[in-house]
């Protein structure tokens, strides 16, 4: 029976992620996918600043970046009537290409650049999909097969057995793993076989997708190139997404109470909210539902998972793929401790009491971009008509618009996230940040994203990181770090000193001696090495609870 420390059912980008975490963390893993190859057909838009700290481990963020939008392109965003309407409302931020050059200016950017080497990436899911397997690739401990199925499995104390169904040749082979961790989706075959249920609003609203090239879309209205278009007009409703400099886009139209995707006839629907002809090309039509729904349990034992698999979005906001990377970070670091025996046995339950609430934090925000951009959804005509009835709802939904900004600038859920009550961090009594969803508050109390900070150009201090456990030491002089990072060594738990004497660093992160976890989280952090380093590092490890 062939074996393999973690087989991860589901090639889509948090399969794909957690297998290039895992193999970048040294550990063997397989990947199913019961698809031939990846899906084409882009679905999320916006790879976010949090996700793309990762990406910056693997040393694909650079790819990534390049494989989206131009880098020159303007990062607009229109709330229109249609695209042969009236604009309502705009927000224009600037190029990819243009970032470092706002260090210098004030407002809004300036501030969010402070708070991530990344804005939001602009790059098709698909395209973000495609790098990460080519890393994959790259690495000979991930064994990636696609065109083939997980049909079953069984686990005891020890692992799990799974059936697995090679699609071509109808063979089924058992192969045994240490940990099964499912990446498969909404529909998870993994959670309907562990009667997990979801909890939260199903059929909030129903979609279909429509990916399509038109080489003359820009010419053909009188707004300017922009990111998403957001027609507003109840027989248009929906959003543009737009994957290059203009040509090739993805309109999510909203379907109305009782009408069914595939009646709809897309160029048609392309050229109505257009309001004009062209030549369009339909490369592939995929209908979808928007929930808010998220699994009551994340793990089973030795049965794990992530993603889709325990959380349903609307898109709205950019969070789910995002949400699902960040699952699929914690707990790679966490399996990697257990296979290798510095993991204690609190660990592995510690990712659902971290990531379910999470999970329910950003389902909800989403839930609530969606309500307020549907909200706005309703009005007909009268969006385009000269009248002082219309110049008084115009002015309105102006208004009302101008609120509905952290549907583009939502760093505050991205970034802002904490692990509140988890039995693996340790308090320092300091107050909780506001968890804003516009505004991410820097901070690096127990629990929450180690800030970033530049320490010179293009260098963060996450490049300084560890791979594993890293201890900051905020000082010259390391001789009490050094007691801590001896034990650590005696007891097996992978931790690097990193020395930053820098007086900008100690105004951010507080306290002289701060331990980051290797997912770029802050467990501890104080002025002091206790007598008794190990109660820390059993702590922070779930040896103790």
């Amino acid at each position: 029976m062939k074996e393999v420390s973690v087989l991860i059912t589901g090639g889509g980008s948090v399969g794909l992620s957690l297998a290039a975490e895992l193999g970048w963390r040294n550990i063997d893993c397989m990947v199913v996918e019961q698809s031939a190859g990846l899906n084409n057909h882009p679905r999320a838009n916006a790879v976010a600043n949090r996700t793309m700290e990762y990406y910056r481990r693997w040393g694909i963020d650079k790819e990534i970046t390049e494989a989206g939008i131009p880098p020159d392109h303007p990062a607009d965003y229109y709330w229109v009537s249609s695209l042969h309407g009236r604009q309502l409302h705009r927000i224009s931020l600037p190029p990819f290409k243009k970032i470092r050059e706002v260090k210098d200016t004030g407002g809004y950017v300036k501030e969010e650049h402070t708070w991530s080497p990344y804005l939001k990436t602009i790059t098709g899911q698909n395209e973000v999909e495609q790098v990460i397997l080519n890393y994959i690739y790259s690495l000979p401990n991930i064994d990636m097969k696609f065109n083939y199925e997980l049909k079953n499995f069984d686990q005891d104390s020890l692992g799990v057995i799974c059936k697995v169904k090679n699609i071509k040749t109808e063979k089924i082979e058992d192969i045994k793993c240490k940990y099964l961790i499912a990446c498969d989706g909404g529909k998870s075959m993994v959670r309907e076989k562990l009667n997990i249920g979801l909890t939260g609003r199903a059929d909030m609203a129903k979609f279909v997708s429509i990916y399509f090239k038109a080489p003359d879309f820009m010419k053909c209205h009188k707004f300017g190139t922009a990111n998403i278009f957001f027609p507003l007009h109840k027989d248009y409703a929906g959003f543009l997404l737009n994957w290059d400099g203009g040509t090739t886009f993805t309109y999510h139209l909203m379907l109305k109470p009782g009408q069914s995707w595939n009646e709809i006839n897309a160029k048609n629907s392309i050229e109505a909210v257009l309001g004009k002809s062209t030549d369009i090309e339909i490369l592939s039509i995929q209908p979808w539902s928007a929930h808010a729904l998220v699994a009551d349990k994340y793990h089973d034992n030795r049965v794990i998972m992530a993603g889709d698999a325990v959380h349903l979005f609307t898109p709205t906001g950019g969070f789910g793929m995002n949400t699902g990377v960040s699952d699929a970070i914690d707990i790679a670091w966490k399996v990697q401790a257990m296979l290798e025996g510095w993991g204690g046995n609190k660990l592995i339950d510690s990712y659902f009491n971290e990531r379910r609430p999470i999970g329910i934090r950003n389902t909800k925000e989403a839930a609530d971009c969606f309500d307020q951009l549907n909200s706005v959804m309703v009005h007909g005509d009268i969006l385009d008509e000269e009248s002082d009835r219309a110049d008084k709802l115009r002015a309105e939904l102006s208004l009302n618009l101008k609120e509905q900004d952290k549907l583009i600038a939502s760093s505050g859920t991205l970034l802002g996230y904490r692990y509140n009550n988890s039995s693996i961090i340790i308090p320092d009594g300091t107050q909780e940040t506001i968890d804003n969803p516009r505004k991410y508050i820097p901070t690096a109390r127990p629990g929450h994203r180690a800030p970033h900070i530049w320490l010179e150009e293009g260098v963060s201090i996450y490049d300084k990181f560890g791979k594993n456990f890293t201890l900051l030491v905020i000082s010259n002089d390391i001789s009490d770090a050094n007691i801590l990072i001896c034990e650590a060594k005696n007891i097996g738990i992978p931790i690097k000193l990193l020395k930053i004497n820098d007086q900008d660093v100690l105004n951010l992160y507080k306290n002289k001696y701060v331990i980051i976890r290797p997912d770029l989280m802050v467990a501890w952090r104080s002025d002091i090495i206790p007598d008794k380093p190990v109660d820390i590092l059993n702590k922070i490890t779930g040896v103790i609870s």
